[in-house]
């Protein structure tokens, strides 16, 4: 597992260190959260300024990389996680550290050379309005990836699996409808003309409305396949296993690459038609770019477009923004709580993979899966085993040192209470299902083995 979480961690520093460093790149004349005279873009201190963001951006990269191989220390999966985490939200806050370093330092360049614009007054075209969305995509597209969505549902159940086809309907509809509402946001965006030129304005504004509701239909399509594809394997067999995990990742390959090519040639069409003009208006929006995020009061907007044109950002100075932003640190904190104390739980407790024989029947009880009661009548054969069989997760925990959960193992259901750190394994088989076991004092498991042993005889 340590090799995936730290491939994962290095693509996030280099994904997030590339994203961040478009910021540079000059979009409506603004670099960094500042905007520029048009005249100034190419000034040789501009150049420097954005090539000096962009490397800092990559060495915060390198930086955070080399400490990401700490994670190969071998340690306690509570350790881990927690390791892992903090190396992600260092990752993050490192990244906006660098970034509110240089919207400060792209001010005083703007200060020193005496660049400041002149605020002029928003302009509304009438027929702009009007038009706004005549290049949006229709919402009927919706009605694709929602076929898409109840179709896979359908395979899923006549694959006997009506809990996980119901479970994917509810996460892939509320994902449907989180790209539904992206689109509604997208279709009430209000317009400003950016320049005195109609034509460029329409133009520019058709880009910005096509571009980023497609976008909001292919991710409503293709989120549905990629978390389909890993429900698959609980009903193939293991041979199957490698060809559905490169198939999974290519598709999470696609969607990635696919989202940010599509963006980064919105970014080039709508600055080919601005550089295409000398009537660039500035509104003074720099002033309420504050610390990288947008806060204005006076202005009704909620959504409005980030300024590096690859995204939606948020109004702080909107009560729903407010609550927005406060509840970014509540799901990171609790992300990290709910991945963590677990497994600090198994870790450090003195029995957390529990048995107990009462009335004639076996208990097994442990986290993430519920209490598990097997009378002595329905076992079949119990047998002690020093390696786990291979399987596949349906519904649990899988770490180097835990399997907790639902499996498919020989091609059938399993229970697994198994701590790897101890051995041997009991395995409990019945006509159903197979249940594994293990205790964390090794004696207390081949105790539980030869008290089943005793009743069945």
């Amino acid at each position: 597992m340590a090799p995936i979480i730290l491939v994962v961690l290095i693509a996030c520093n280099f994904i997030m260190a590339f994203v961040s460093s478009l910021a540079a790149k000059p979009h409506n004349y603004v670099i960094v959260e500042n905007t520029f005279p048009a005249d100034k873009i190419n000034d040789p201190k501009v150049l420097n300024f954005s090539k000096s963001f962009r490397t800092r951006q990559f060495q915060a990269a390198l930086i955070l990389t080399l400490l990401d191989f700490m994670l190969l220390i071998p340690m306690k999966d509570s350790s881990f996680m927690l390791l892992f985490f903090l190396l992600l939200y260092l990752t993050i806050g490192t990244n906006y550290l660098i970034t509110l370093r240089y919207i400060r330092k792209g001010h005083q360049l703007i200060a020193e050379n005496h660049w400041q614009l002149t605020a002029q007054p928003i302009q509304i075209d009438t027929r702009l309005v009007l038009e706004k969305n005549r290049k949006l995509v229709s919402a009927g597209w919706f009605l694709l990836s929602l076929g898409l969505i109840l179709l896979l549902c359908g395979l899923l159940y006549q694959q006997a699996m009506p809990d996980l086809a119901l479970m994917f309907l509810i996460v892939n509809i509320l994902i449907w409808g989180m790209m539904f509402f992206t689109w509604r946001v997208i279709n009430r965006l209000p317009v400003r003309p950016l320049t005195d030129d109609q034509k460029i304005n329409q133009q520019y504004n058709d880009l910005t409305k096509f571009y980023w509701s497609s976008l909001s239909v292919f991710m409503s399509g293709i989120i549905s396949l990629i978390v389909f594809v890993p429900l698959l394997t609980m009903k193939m067999a293991a041979s199957f296993f490698t060809i559905l995990t490169i198939f999974e990742i290519s598709l999470i390959l696609l969607f990635c690459g696919v989202s940010l090519w599509w963006l980064i040639r919105l970014r080039r069409k709508q600055d080919q038609l601005l550089t295409s003009t000398a009537t660039f208006r500035y509104f003074g929006e720099d002033y309420y770019w504050r610390y990288g995020m947008y806060y204005n009061p006076d202005d009704n907007r909620l959504m409005i477009p980030d300024r590096i044109g690859m995204n939606i950002s948020i109004n702080l100075g909107k009560t729903a923004g407010k609550i927005f932003l406060g509840l970014v640190p509540i799901i990171l904190i609790a992300a990290m709580a709910v991945t963590f104390v677990p497994l600090y739980v198994l870790d450090y407790h003195p029995d957390p993979l529990s048995y107990e024989i009462k009335n004639e029947t076996v208990i097994l009880d442990g986290h993430f899966v519920k209490e598990q009661n097997i009378p002595f009548d329905q076992i079949t054969k119990v047998e002690l085993t020093k390696q786990l069989p291979t399987g596949v997760r349906t519904n649990g925990l899988a770490t180097n040192d835990y399997d907790i959960g639902h499996y498919r193992i020989a091609g059938e259901s399993a229970i697994l209470f198994v701590d790897h750190q101890s051995k041997p394994i009991l395995i409990i088989h019945t006509k159903d299902r197979s249940y594994y076991y293990t205790n964390k004092k090794p004696a207390e498991t081949k105790k539980l083995y030869q008290m089943i042993q005793h009743f069945n005889h």
